[in-house]
Protein backbone atom coordinates (compact mmCIF):
# COMPACT_ATOMS: atom_id res chain seq x y z
CA UNK A 1 0.00 0.00 0.00
CA UNK A 2 0.97 3.39 -0.91
CA UNK A 3 0.89 5.83 2.34
CA UNK A 4 2.16 8.97 3.96
CA UNK A 5 3.18 10.83 6.66
CA UNK A 6 3.49 14.45 7.58
CA UNK A 7 6.54 15.59 9.44
CA UNK A 8 6.19 19.48 10.61
CA UNK A 9 9.23 21.18 12.97
CA UNK A 10 9.23 24.37 14.06
CA UNK A 11 12.27 26.38 16.10
CA UNK A 12 12.17 29.92 17.33
CA UNK A 13 15.01 31.86 15.72
CA UNK A 14 16.45 35.64 17.25
CA UNK A 15 17.02 38.54 15.69
CA UNK A 16 21.00 37.19 15.66
CA UNK A 17 20.28 34.16 13.26
CA UNK A 18 20.56 33.72 9.81
CA UNK A 19 18.72 30.24 9.49
CA UNK A 20 18.25 27.74 6.59
CA UNK A 21 16.47 24.51 7.01
CA UNK A 22 18.30 22.01 5.36
CA UNK A 23 16.73 19.15 2.74
CA UNK A 24 17.71 16.34 4.13
CA UNK A 25 16.03 13.89 7.17
CA UNK A 26 16.04 11.09 9.00
CA UNK A 27 13.46 8.85 9.41
CA UNK A 28 12.41 5.73 11.46
CA UNK A 29 10.90 2.85 9.37
CA UNK A 30 9.57 0.05 9.14
CA UNK A 31 11.10 -1.13 6.16
CA UNK A 32 9.59 -4.07 4.46
CA UNK A 33 12.49 -4.97 1.93
CA UNK A 34 14.76 -5.89 4.64
CA UNK A 35 11.71 -6.83 6.92
CA UNK A 36 13.06 -5.21 9.96
CA UNK A 37 11.27 -2.81 12.42
CA UNK A 38 12.41 0.72 13.66
CA UNK A 39 15.29 1.04 10.91
CA UNK A 40 16.66 4.76 10.21
CA UNK A 41 15.90 5.60 6.48
CA UNK A 42 18.09 8.93 5.33
CA UNK A 43 15.90 10.67 3.04
CA UNK A 44 16.66 14.19 0.41
CA UNK A 45 14.89 16.01 -1.36
CA UNK A 46 14.42 15.36 -5.02
CA UNK A 47 16.11 11.66 -4.70
CA UNK A 48 14.27 9.16 -5.97
CA UNK A 49 14.38 6.98 -3.38
CA UNK A 50 15.52 6.55 0.70
CA UNK A 51 18.55 4.79 1.95
CA UNK A 52 17.81 2.26 4.27
CA UNK A 53 20.48 1.80 7.09
CA UNK A 54 20.98 0.67 10.61
CA UNK A 55 20.13 3.08 13.30
CA UNK A 56 23.84 2.82 14.69
CA UNK A 57 25.30 4.56 11.94
CA UNK A 58 24.87 7.71 10.78
CA UNK A 59 24.67 8.45 7.23
CA UNK A 60 26.76 10.49 5.18
CA UNK A 61 25.57 11.00 1.64
CA UNK A 62 28.46 10.01 0.00
CA UNK A 63 28.90 6.20 1.63
CA UNK A 64 28.66 3.76 -0.59
CA UNK A 65 25.42 1.28 -0.16
CA UNK A 66 27.32 -1.80 -0.42
CA UNK A 67 28.44 -1.28 3.29
CA UNK A 68 26.91 -3.58 5.36
CA UNK A 69 23.22 -2.91 6.45
CA UNK A 70 22.09 -0.91 3.77
CA UNK A 71 19.60 -1.08 0.83
CA UNK A 72 17.49 1.39 -0.90
CA UNK A 73 14.11 1.61 0.37
CA UNK A 74 11.03 2.67 -1.67
CA UNK A 75 10.26 6.07 0.29
CA UNK A 76 10.97 9.56 -0.92
CA UNK A 77 10.07 13.12 0.01
CA UNK A 78 7.14 14.32 -2.03
CA UNK A 79 6.63 17.68 0.07
CA UNK A 80 9.15 19.97 1.08
CA UNK A 81 8.06 23.13 2.51
CA UNK A 82 9.15 25.96 4.63
CA UNK A 83 7.68 29.30 5.70
CA UNK A 84 8.71 32.52 8.15
CA UNK A 85 6.17 33.73 10.57
CA UNK A 86 7.60 36.45 12.98
CA UNK A 87 10.71 34.81 14.23
CA UNK A 88 9.16 30.94 14.06
CA UNK A 89 10.85 29.12 11.31
CA UNK A 90 8.58 25.95 10.07
CA UNK A 91 10.06 22.91 7.65
CA UNK A 92 6.93 20.68 6.79
CA UNK A 93 7.84 17.39 5.15
CA UNK A 94 5.67 14.57 3.53
CA UNK A 95 7.23 11.38 3.24
CA UNK A 96 5.93 9.00 0.45
CA UNK A 97 6.20 5.11 0.76
CA UNK A 98 5.04 1.99 0.11
CA UNK A 99 4.47 -0.74 2.77
CA UNK A 100 3.06 -3.98 3.71
CA UNK A 101 2.69 -5.84 6.74
CA UNK A 102 5.42 -7.90 7.65
CA UNK A 103 7.47 -10.16 11.35
CA UNK A 104 10.76 -8.38 11.89
CA UNK A 105 13.32 -10.61 10.94
CA UNK A 106 15.12 -10.74 14.05
CA UNK A 107 12.49 -10.25 16.33
CA UNK A 108 9.46 -12.47 15.19
CA UNK A 109 7.38 -10.86 17.60
CA UNK A 110 7.62 -7.74 16.25
CA UNK A 111 5.47 -6.42 13.83
CA UNK A 112 5.83 -3.96 10.79
CA UNK A 113 3.11 -1.12 10.23
CA UNK A 114 2.13 2.00 8.56
CA UNK A 115 3.63 4.48 11.49
CA UNK A 116 6.21 2.49 13.90
CA UNK A 117 5.22 2.38 17.33
CA UNK A 118 8.15 4.98 18.02
CA UNK A 119 8.20 7.20 15.66
CA UNK A 120 11.53 9.30 15.38
CA UNK A 121 13.05 12.04 13.04
CA UNK A 122 16.06 14.18 12.60
CA UNK A 123 16.15 17.12 10.59
CA UNK A 124 18.95 19.10 9.51
CA UNK A 125 19.47 22.80 9.48
CA UNK A 126 22.29 25.67 9.58
CA UNK A 127 22.35 28.92 11.39
CA UNK A 128 24.85 31.32 11.24
CA UNK A 129 25.96 34.04 13.58
CA UNK A 130 25.10 37.63 12.52
CA UNK A 131 27.01 39.04 15.98
CA UNK A 132 29.71 37.34 14.65
CA UNK A 133 29.51 38.39 11.10
CA UNK A 134 29.01 41.64 12.05
CA UNK A 135 32.00 41.68 13.97
CA UNK A 136 34.26 40.53 10.77
CA UNK A 137 34.24 36.84 11.07
CA UNK A 138 35.37 34.91 7.72
CA UNK A 139 33.00 31.47 8.67
CA UNK A 140 30.19 32.91 10.71
CA UNK A 141 27.79 30.44 8.89
CA UNK A 142 28.50 27.32 11.27
CA UNK A 143 28.40 23.50 10.68
CA UNK A 144 24.80 21.97 9.49
CA UNK A 145 23.49 20.63 13.26
CA UNK A 146 19.97 18.70 13.61
CA UNK A 147 17.07 18.34 15.92
CA UNK A 148 15.54 14.85 16.66
CA UNK A 149 12.24 14.22 18.27
CA UNK A 150 13.83 12.01 20.98
CA UNK A 151 15.41 14.88 22.51
CA UNK A 152 14.96 16.49 25.88
CA UNK A 153 13.00 19.72 25.12
CA UNK A 154 13.23 22.80 24.93
CA UNK A 155 16.79 22.77 22.95
CA UNK A 156 18.77 25.67 22.68
CA UNK A 157 21.13 26.45 20.06
CA UNK A 158 23.48 29.19 20.84
CA UNK A 159 27.09 30.25 18.60
CA UNK A 160 30.05 28.43 19.52
CA UNK A 161 32.23 31.81 19.29
CA UNK A 162 30.25 34.51 21.13
CA UNK A 163 27.94 32.74 22.83
CA UNK A 164 24.20 34.11 21.31
CA UNK A 165 21.12 32.62 21.63
CA UNK A 166 20.63 31.69 18.20
CA UNK A 167 17.35 29.14 17.75
CA UNK A 168 14.94 27.45 20.30
CA UNK A 169 12.55 24.56 19.60
CA UNK A 170 10.43 24.27 22.22
CA UNK A 171 8.75 20.48 21.58
CA UNK A 172 9.64 17.92 19.03
CA UNK A 173 8.66 17.09 15.07
CA UNK A 174 5.73 16.23 14.80
CA UNK A 175 5.04 12.82 12.95
CA UNK A 176 1.24 12.06 11.16
CA UNK A 177 0.05 9.56 8.72
CA UNK A 178 -2.26 11.46 6.67
CA UNK A 179 -4.48 10.21 4.19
Amino acid sequence: MLSHVEVTARVTVSPAAHFVWSNRVEYSHDCFVCRRVGRTVALQHGATQGVCHSSRRQLEWQDDLDDAGMHPAPIRITGFDTASDGGVETLRYRLSFWWSPFADLKRPGERGSELGDKPWVRVYYRVGCHTCRDSGVDDWVGEQKSLQSNMVWPVTSSCARCGTELVTMSGPPEINLVG
